[in-house]
């Protein structure tokens, strides 16, 4: 084993959500997961809880990468909350009789991902995943996985760019006769090409994000299993 290991997860469920740029009433979703919601996925099975400066040392340690298998479809849940009496803020004092709710969802996606860390951290991070302390989600407590999330330790790859390459798709997706043509990743950037994504956890306790740099590739190939 080298000094560096290579850990794959399979995020497919009927519903994701991936907040980049959620505020209040308004919450979206990325058309990718974030760094910062896999870190949190790593915690969730480790025991960690949320602010822990734990968090923030994973993120350091991890790089990743992300590929689209199935990119789904956009979904905005709309609906409203009401009380009886005023509804408080945080601060206790009241806001009003209604609120009105948007949160964006991806429907019937499927993405693998790929993390690259140390072969101590990854031995913890795979054997969290086999017993896992907290039950795991993808982005919200609602969005269940539909297939097991952890896939294997992969020895054989080398580098982020080798797993994105040269992984086929999940066995689901082969099962429906998905294959596309094409398949689309990022990962993140070594040269500082590639684009902004401010998803790189800073601060667990005060929830603030750096921006880390990735870069996106196209790719030809089918992926299908021999």
């Amino acid at each position: 084993m080298t000094d560096t290991c290579i850990i794959l997860l399979q995020l497919e469920g009927v519903l994701q959500s991936w907040g980049e740029h959620s505020r209040f009433d308004y919450r979206d979703s990325a058309n990718f997961p974030t760094k910062s919601a896999l870190v949190g996925m790593i915690g969730c099975v480790m025991g960690i809880q949320r602010g822990e400066k734990r968090l923030e040392e994973i993120s350091k340690h991890i790089r990743m990468a992300v590929r689209c298998d199935r990119p789904g479809k956009m979904y905005v849940d709309y609906h409203t909350v009401t009380a009886e009496n005023k509804i408080l803020n945080a601060a206790g004092k009241p806001r009003c009789d209604t609120i009105v709710t948007h949160r964006t969802y991806l429907q019937d996606a499927s993405f693998l991902v790929a993390i690259q860390t140390g072969t101590e951290l990854a031995q913890e991070i795979v054997c969290s995943f086999q017993n896992p302390c907290w039950p795991v989600y993808l982005g919200r407590r609602c969005c269940i996985p539909s297939v097991p999330v952890f896939r294997r330790l992969a020895e054989e790859y080398h580098s982020l760019e080798e797993a994105m390459t040269s992984e086929p798709l999940s066995k689901s997706s082969q099962d429906r006769g998905e294959i596309p043509e094409m398949l689309f990743y990022e990962a993140e950037s070594t040269d500082g090409s590639g684009y902004d994504r401010t998803d790189e956890i800073i601060s667990a306790k005060g929830r603030c994000f750096t921006s880390r740099r990735v870069k996106p590739v196209r790719k030809e190939g089918k992926y299908v299993s021999e």
